[in-house]
């Protein structure tokens, strides 16, 4: 029932009110709901059992804040039982006496107009006296865990940017945007390896062999086939003259040397530092969202390419 119930998105508050001495009391809820415009009405519920309960359903008066994106701490410590919620929060009062946040997506004041059983838990409703927004995006909370509400945007449908009979496309193709960005974040790195005299097909194979190894040119030659620059039998012998590589005893394998390992270590470290710059601008949840749907696009398009890290072979 609980999971059922996470299908549907909802979401995040914290609700206020005071308990009996006047002291702040709020706990974090999923379940708040529009009830009426004409009268201003919402509702949320509160489990019986809930410490708080008695604080609230004397109190009269409450405050529903609807978190924004970025208040998901906040969110944990309002559902963290008997922990000081308010210690070093900047609040102050309003309707009734009940503590208002200052940071918030919406905020509505309500006077408790009826309460309700409902199974384990008890339902308030309550007239909204005084309601303020912001233009924070809200927090979302789906499946069990945080989400981002965004709004979705009409997209041109695939192979709408491509005009075949007159030979043009558009900047919205999307596999000259996949090319473009992958030149254009790797263009620093490639002046980097340029720099230490090898090729883009021997800092590929350099890049295997770092990351495991050793490696038959067999080997070397399926994982890197689908980039276009597969190691052929001359490659192998250059980077050996260059001190890059070393041919094991069974004479059918490579292995990086302790020079190639410095200068796969230098472009592991630019590549990092280069991560880190191109994405500096862009949220978490921006980044997470391109590389999830990056490995759905690997996985949908995927012929059978083993994975770049994963070295052993049978060969």
């Amino acid at each position: 029932m609980r999971g059922a119930l996470g299908q549907f998105a909802t979401g995040v508050t914290v609700i206020t009110t005071t308990d009996s001495d006047g002291s702040p009391v709020g706990v974090t809820a999923s379940s708040f709901n529009s009830v009426s415009l004409d009268p201003p009405l919402v509702l949320w519920s509160l489990a019986k059992s809930a410490r708080s309960m008695a604080a609230f359903d004397r109190s009269g008066y409450f405050c529903v804040h609807v978190l924004a994106a970025s208040q998901e701490a906040l969110s944990a410590r309002f559902a963290t039982p008997g922990s000081d919620k308010f210690g070093g929060q900047d609040w102050r009062p309003g309707h009734g006496g009940v503590p208002l946040l200052q940071e918030f997506a919406a905020r509505f004041q309500c006077k408790t107009t009826h309460t309700y059983e409902g199974g384990d838990h008890l339902i308030f409703v309550g007239e909204v006296v005084d309601f303020e927004k912001t233009a924070e995006p809200p927090l979302v909370f789906h499946g069990g865990r945080y989400a981002l509400a965004k709004s979705k945007t009409a997209g041109e449908r695939p192979g709408a940017a491509v005009d075949v009979t007159h030979g043009t496309f558009t900047e919205n193709f999307f596999l000259y945007l996949l090319a473009r960005a992958h030149y254009q974040a790797s263009s620093a790195l490639r002046d980097d390896w340029t720099a230490a005299g090898i090729d883009e097909t021997e800092y590929l194979t350099l890049t295997l062999l770092g990351l495991g190894g050793p490696l038959s040119l067999q080997a070397l030659q399926v994982r890197l086939d689908h980039t276009g620059r597969a190691p052929d039998h001359r490659t192998l012998p250059a980077m050996i003259d260059k001190g890059y590589v070393t041919e094991t005893s069974d004479g059918m394998h490579y292995a990086i040397t302790v020079k190639g390992r410095e200068v796969y270590l230098a472009l592991l470290a630019k590549s990092k530092a280069i991560e880190e710059q191109l994405l500096a601008d862009f949220s978490d949840s921006d980044v997470a969202e391109v590389r999830e749907f990056l490995q759905r696009f690997i996985r949908q398009t995927d012929p059978g390419i083993p994975d770049f890290w994963q070295t052993s072979s049978a060969d």
